[in-house]
């Protein structure tokens, strides 16, 4: 998959997520805006029904005051009264009756404890509506007072928004404005209107209390929750941002690195090639070169043959780690890819190597014939190396299993100790020597052979002991 694409996929998947995540947080803070605007509406009724009862209570104190002693046969008047009105309406009849009946004998207990809820509520209606009657008939409604008791009452529900209260009469249908008190400021009709009945000898007489920008009212109470609603949103989009950014640099970082690898070592085969043909021809065609300089010159060969491999790896692993990368695959006969590079490491190697092969001549890989040589030659090479200071004695076998096929690489090497053959495949890794660097290297060779048998849909595999050598052992399928 192409990088751009790899980008464009990832920055669509990450404003889903946003657009997501900004969707889910807008409607649970819908349904918590409507769930606590129900909560504000209960609570202006409460408000007016609390600042109703205080206003009764006032007057019968009032009433009380005026009269003395003779109050108490007024309140028992009234207790008796409200009685009897409850019991015209046959509510105390209907009450008895459920009074009898316990609701847990029942199956359906909470059913039956809502018709408890639903009978109080209407019993305290009718109870209030039995004051009104009696109250109102020795003494008037105190508008004002009641104005001055509901915003106390406004004010320990933490509403405090400006608001008109008037005192409304049905007349012939018609509505007809009694009394206006406006509390706060002063402002138009526009706003949301709350009902509550005085039940009265008067007929059809209530309140209505109009607030302005009642909206304010549910935004207040939900400040905190939005505060941090709007921070952790602006967090996740600061978070996001930053991680485009961030994904947007690294690919234009590792575009540049691969442009440099790739035009660096091009650049640096052309300077090799020529170095090395005239060491080349100063070490072989000069008749005039001392034994001296012959040495020097095969340092200095030895040191461009290094390089130049150096240069082959780099390349190999940028062009293998690019989007056009294509393995070439075909049948590939072990035995006859073996034979050339045991000559060219015998060649090069610089003491004495001895290479043995166990390859039956059936034995065939479908590989990258480019790729699986530099693979066993990166292994050969490695053995070669790690032999130590005695003479190599590497062996070459391949065995054909049912369901893959086997090429191992076993030399009598320095071998590698445990905490370290976990990590000999990863790229630019070197087994720790101290402070000797007598094995020349840059960790690639390995990670190199790793990565294309990956490719290949293969594997490799590494057994060693420190001091008897190691098997590398390289896995086709089949």
């Amino acid at each position: 998959m192409k990088t751009k694409l790899r980008f464009k996929i990832i920055a669509a998947l990450i404003c889903l997520s946003l657009a997501a995540l900004l969707f889910s947080q807008g409607y649970w803070l819908k349904g918590l805006y409507d769930s606590t605007w129900e909560q504000v509406n209960g609570n202006i009724q409460d408000a007016m029904r609390m600042a109703d009862y205080k206003e009764l209570f006032i007057r019968m104190d009032s009433l009380s005051e005026n009269k003395g002693s003779g109050t108490i046969t007024s309140e028992i008047k009234l207790s008796k009264d409200s009685t009897d009105e409850i019991s015209r309406n046959g509510l105390m009849d209907t009450f008895s009756v459920k009074a009898d009946k316990n609701p847990f004998k029942y199956n359906e207990a909470a059913e039956s404890l809502n018709e408890y809820l639903d009978l109080l509520t209407s019993l305290e209606g009718q109870i209030q509506e039995a004051l009104h009657v009696k109250l109102d008939s020795l003494m008037p409604i105190d508008y004002a007072l009641y104005d001055s008791l509901l915003v106390m009452e406004l004010k320990q529900y933490d509403i405090s928004v400006p608001y008109k209260l008037e005192v409304i009469q049905m007349k012939d249908s018609l509505p007809e404005t009694i009394m206006t008190f406006r509390s706060i400021e002063t402002f138009d009709n526009k706003g949301l209107q709350f009902s509550y009945p005085i039940k009265s000898v008067e007929p059809e007489l209530y309140y209505q209390l109009t607030l302005k920008a009642p909206s304010q009212l549910v935004f207040k109470q939900m400040a905190g929750i939005l505060t941090s609603s709007l921070l952790l949103v602006i967090l996740i989009l600061i978070a996001f941002i930053y991680l485009l950014y961030t994904i947007l640099r690294q690919k234009t970082i590792e575009e540049l690195k691969a442009d440099f690898t790739n035009n660096m070592t091009h650049e640096l085969k052309t300077p090799i090639s020529v170095a090395y043909a005239a060491n080349d021809v100063l070490l072989n065609y000069d008749t005039h070169v001392s034994e001296k300089q012959k040495k020097y010159l095969g340092i200095v060969r030895e040191q461009l043959t290094q390089l130049s491999g150096l240069v082959e790896q780099i390349l190999t692993l940028s062009v293998e780690n690019r989007n056009t990368f294509r393995l070439k695959q075909e049948s590939i006969r072990v035995a006859d890819m073996i034979a050339p590079l045991i000559e060219q490491h015998k060649l090069k190697a610089g003491k004495q190597v001895d290479i043995t092969t166990n390859i039956p001549e059936n034995i065939a890989v479908f590989a990258d014939r480019t790729h699986f040589y530099n693979i066993l030659g990166n292994l050969i090479d490695n053995a070669v190396k790690y032999s130590g200071d005695k003479p190599a004695e590497i062996s070459v076998s391949a065995e054909m299993l049912p369901n893959e096929i086997r090429v191992s690489v076993t030399d009598n090497g320095i071998g590698i100790s445990d905490t370290n053959l976990q990590h000999i495949f990863d790229k630019f890794y070197r087994v720790p020597s101290g402070n000797l660097h007598n094995v020349k290297g840059f960790g690639l060779g390995l990670y190199y052979v790793k990565d294309m048998m990956s490719k290949h849909g293969g594997s490799v595999t590494v057994k060693s002991q420190p001091g008897k050598g190691t098997t590398f052992t390289l896995h086709f399928k089949n």
